[in-house]
């Protein structure tokens, strides 16, 4: 019995170690197919707040932006962009339409300029459609954006970044509402470029951590929604996934309403109210802005009894609204839910879900983080989204939801240059 018994404990040893050697190389394989112009782009689109960058009068989150669109003219597409067309005229009418009615509009006392707004979000569209293209490196530019979103936590905590909002989360980005969209999203979408089931399980652990850090509730609850839809949606028809769309968001709207101020939240309720305050402003501003709205930059509220300050909304559904009236939440919403949520789709690929999820967890944010539609969080899921959709010849989606969940539990083993040769 001993004689059989050594060689099959030498062979387990023997596979670990090949198991082990295998991960190795495939981990140096892997960081070696990172394209490093799309990597630091998008690491000084997280760092450059606190760089010593000269501006020239223009935001530099913008001229990284058009730095890379610029390298992406460089290159050749690598996906078509045929079935989601639609949304370029979409978009120019929709852009068209709200410049030429802010153009004309009398501008409020402490409204945004408008040119600059307008110009920022067609730069934000037209870097989601290079992303889409495959004309930059998706993998690279998330892989970049997560190691500058993994830096500012452990020196946020050292003391070595700005701390507008105290203990919370914010360093390098500045605002914790926009920290907590920012590390919600982009813990989402990072997930479709790691392979592996236990560095996916670090990378959620961090990013609920670094959340519960910034004190985002809303973000919290997005990423959590995000993350059920990844587990559960592959295993539904198209009605199953509507009706989880539908308990996601009634779970939501319940713990927002009644949950919200309980354990560590519980002493948010000066910050609740004036949150409901402005709440209530806003609402009044989008009832007088009617169905056509007031006009790029008009999304702010000032209260009487303090006339020399304004006030940010937080609804981005009433920031559209008011900026644009329906016509310009259409385009929004058209552009974010038939191409990052492809409601009537049943067969995605396992990136195409993660995805989905990050675009439900971006109209989760919507509701309650201010300025969501049109930001970079939005560039990358619609490009996202784009990038892992079908090709033109209708390649791209996966046999079925079940055959791609066995990738999260590892059982795909396929080599690292095959899965980055998937994000170019």
């Amino acid at each position: 019995m001993s004689m059989t018994s050594t060689p099959r404990g030498m062979g387990i040893e023997h596979r670990i170690g090949e198991g082990i050697r295998q991960d190795l190389r495939q981990s140096v394989q892997a960081v070696g197919s990172i394209r490093i112009p799309e990597f630091l782009l998008f690491f000084l689109l997280v760092t450059h707040s606190v760089l010593p960058i000269p501006s020239i009068g223009f935001p530099i989150a913008n001229l990284l932006m058009v730095a890379a669109v610029g390298l992406a003219l460089l290159r050749r597409p690598t996906h078509s962009l045929e079935r989601v067309e639609w949304i370029i005229p979409v978009m120019v009418l929709g852009l068209f339409y709200v410049c030429a009615l802010s153009m004309f509009a009398e501008p409020t006392e402490f409204a945004a300029d408008w040119q600059g707004r307008a110009l920022r979000i067609a730069v934000t569209f037209v870097f989601a459609l290079v992303i889409g293209s495959g004309r930059i490196c998706l993998r690279s530019g998330l892989l970049g954006y997560t190691a500058a979103l993994i830096l500012n936590v452990p020196l946020f905590l050292a003391g070595l970044l700005p701390a507008p909002y105290g203990q919370y989360l914010t360093g390098f980005i500045g605002d914790k509402n926009v920290a907590g969209m920012v590390y919600c999203i982009v813990g989402l979408l990072v997930l479709a470029v790691v392979q592996r089931r236990w560095p996916q399980i670090a990378l959620v652990v961090f990013f609920t951590s670094a959340l519960w850090l910034t004190g985002s509730r809303t973000s919290l609850a997005a990423f959590g929604a995000g993350l059920v839809w990844i587990l559960i949606s592959p295993r539904l028809p198209v009605l199953g996934k509507w009706l989880l769309g539908a308990g996601i968001y009634f779970v939501v709207e319940l713990l927002s309403e009644d949950y919200s101020r309980i354990g560590t939240f519980s002493d948010r309720e000066g910050s609740d109210l004036l949150r409901s305050r402005i709440d209530a402003a806003a609402e009044i501003r989008v009832r007088e802005a009617g169905f056509f709205g007031e006009g790029l930059g008009e999304a702010y509220v000032v209260f009487p009894d303090d006339p020399l300050k304004s006030w940010f909304f937080h609804n981005s559904y009433w920031s559209a609204l008011v900026e644009g009236g329906w016509p310009w939440l259409m385009v929004a919403l058209l552009l974010t839910v038939l191409v990052a949520l492809r409601p009537f789709s049943q067969q995605l690929s396992r990136e195409e879900m993660i995805t989905q999820a990050a675009g439900i967890a971006l109209l989760v944010c919507a509701t309650r983080l201010g300025e969501v539609f049109f930001t970079i969080s939005w560039a990358l899921v619609l490009g996202a989204a784009i990038r892992f959709g079908p090709q033109a010849g209708g390649g791209g989606t996966a046999p079925s939801g079940r055959k791609q969940n066995s990738l999260n539990r590892g059982r795909n083993r396929s080599a690292p240059e095959a899965a980055a040769a998937r994000w170019r």
